[in-house]
């Protein structure tokens, strides 16, 4: 028998070495995806953005071990046309969500539809609102979240009925809504989630199977049952136990559990309704915070004076001269103790990631749909038809397995139309073409780019008063109520940030209020809006 020389014993042994490193290669299971979104989180309710006072460990935790956005922006408001630039990548006019309650066009790539062909098991728990109206059965509309009476009792299981959402039409005033039958609710997997729970049938399901009928028949999404109208000190009558953010960390626990030893890789999102109002958290994360821990913030007490005439209008909003300061640092600890619940519940998941042996190879995204006013010049709630900091520049943390990063800050301007191509590429999955985002990747590994010159984020409601358009570059944010007789908006964020002084009709500052329009008219131009001519037509007032 011939002996096989020694260079032929080596080859065979290269050759095998190779086969078996290709099959690995080939088996190695892709990172997977937990994404994080909560509900009108403002920035200043995350520890890690300098509130030495909030407890957000969990939170914390990720932007410890991962990348903090420090200037990253929502790019459309309010909640369903933020969701949808989140989701799918695009600018409020090329995703055509542009009002709440809006459906977003099932066909178009997002985040479910790309995981699901890149054969992810997808699962979805929490708020979308991309499907028409969120409370389905209930009188008044779409329901008033957050005053709710005890009489008429929602619907429950197959009582639950008559789904609606409106239409977007074409006028020579902007989009108008048009209410017409269908859409799925938050009731149904959509989006191309293959698993779904969601915040009113599912929730009010898993309420009465805990013999929780009286719950079932007056919670589900926002609705918490607060104890008190707003203004008063208030809590959630759930509880911790039956409070809707408990039922979906439990939920996305299940599914982490359930996927961790499949071949496929999975993706969750977990989409809280809080701490969106009513700012009403469980027992005891009320009083979590004392009144003396809480400082106001310095831009409170704002007249207005040469601000658009519409911030004013809400009584319900614009609440300076109505409360106390008692009142205010009120809202403040509770919204400070609805973002330590939620947080908590956060930590739920992450304790499993880590117990199940997934938490080096899960890319955790935490983010917001939008801010709250939280008392800053006088307001509470969200507010339309403005551009203050408090909505639109909000938190947003990255942590993907394998990099090297330990609590990086990345200070470059940012948008949520980033976040869908950053994701995906950090997963090596093709990204959709025809979207506005661009992955954040670069900048994470060398700081020192420019990602953007500036960040535009669009606000279209119904009304003619409230169509906005806002560009916020290095200096200046500029905030354009094109279809609005009212004024315009111009502040120098370097040196006031709290944005109190109106600069638009100083003399002084109309070339850099013409350039920042200018730079608007160029976006809507290069980014194919379908109103770019009609936002052009507003007189400048500029010299």
């Amino acid at each position: 028998m011939k002996i096989p020389s020694k260079f032929s014993i080596i080859a065979l042994l290269i050759t095998i070495f190779s086969l078996v490193s290709c099959s690995r290669e080939e088996t190695t299971k892709k990172i997977n995806l937990l994404f994080i979104i909560t509900d009108q989180h403002p920035l200043s309710c995350v520890g890690a953005y300098g509130n030495h006072v909030i407890k957000t460990p969990n939170i914390d935790e990720l932007a410890q071990t991962g990348y903090l956005l420090e200037n990253y922006y929502i790019a459309a408001f309010a909640c369903s046309p933020s969701r949808a630039s989140l989701l799918t990548g695009r600018y409020l006019h090329n995703h055509n969500v542009f009002n709440n309650n809006v459906r977003l066009d099932p066909t178009m790539p997002s985040l479910g539809t790309v995981l699901s062909q890149a054969n992810y098991h997808t699962g979805y728990f929490g708020k979308a609102h991309l499907s028409g109206s969120m409370y389905v059965g209930r009188e008044g509309g779409d329901g008033t979240d957050y005053m709710h009476e005890s009489e008429p009792l929602d619907p429950v299981g197959d009582k639950i009925k008559d789904y609606w959402y409106y239409e977007r039409v074409e006028s020579d005033s902007g989009w108008m809504a048009k209410k017409v039958d269908g859409g799925l609710g938050e009731d149904f997997a959509q989006l191309g989630f293959q698993e779904w729970e969601g915040g009113w049938r599912q929730y009010k399901d898993w309420l009465l199977g805990h013999g929780q009928m009286e719950f079932a028949q007056m919670a589900g999404n926002h609705d918490a049952l607060q104890s008190a109208p707003e203004g008063q000190h208030m809590y959630s009558k759930l509880g911790e136990k039956y409070h809707m953010a408990t039922f979906f960390s439990e939920r996305t626990q299940d599914f982490v559990k359930k996927h961790q030893d499949s071949d496929q890789p999975w993706a969750a999102v977990i989409s809280f309704f809080g701490p969106h109002l009513p700012v009403a958290p469980p027992i005891p994360w009320d009083t979590l915070y004392a009144l003396n821990e809480v400082p106001l913030p310095t831009n409170l007490t704002d007249s207005l004076k040469g601000k658009p005439r519409s911030q004013k209008k809400s009584e319900l909003q614009y609440v300076l001269g109505q409360w106390n300061n008692d009142q205010y640092r009120d809202y403040i600890r509770r919204y400070w103790g609805y973002s330590s619940f939620i947080d908590a519940q956060i930590g739920a998941v992450l304790t499993t990631l880590k117990a199940t042996n997934q938490w080096d190879n899960t890319l955790v995204v935490f983010t917001t749909d939008h801010g709250d006013m939280l008392t800053a010049h006088g307001m509470i709630y969200k507010l339309d038809s403005n551009g203050y900091e408090e909505l639109f520049h909000v938190p947003t943390i990255l942590r993907i397995p394998g990099s090297e990063s330990t609590g990086i800050k990345i200070p470059q301007l940012t948008s949520s139309v980033d976040l869908l191509p950053t994701i995906l590429a950090a997963m090596d999955i093709k990204i959709p073409s025809n979207i506005d985002g661009k992955s954040m990747l670069p900048i994470f590994k060398q700081s020192s780019e420019i990602h953007r010159e500036a960040v535009f984020t669009e606000l279209h409601g119904g009304r003619k008063d409230n169509k906005t358009i806002i560009c916020r570059d290095q200096q200046y944010k500029y905030v354009y109520h094109w279809l609005s007789s009212d004024v315009d908006e111009l502040y120098d964020l370097n040196s006031d940030p709290g944005e109190m002084n109106n600069l638009y009709l100083d003399e002084n500052y109309y070339k850099v209020a013409e350039n920042m329009r200018a730079k608007i008219i160029q976006w809507t131009e290069e980014t194919g809006h379908r109103y770019s001519e009609l936002i052009k037509q507003k007189d400048s007032r500029i010299d």
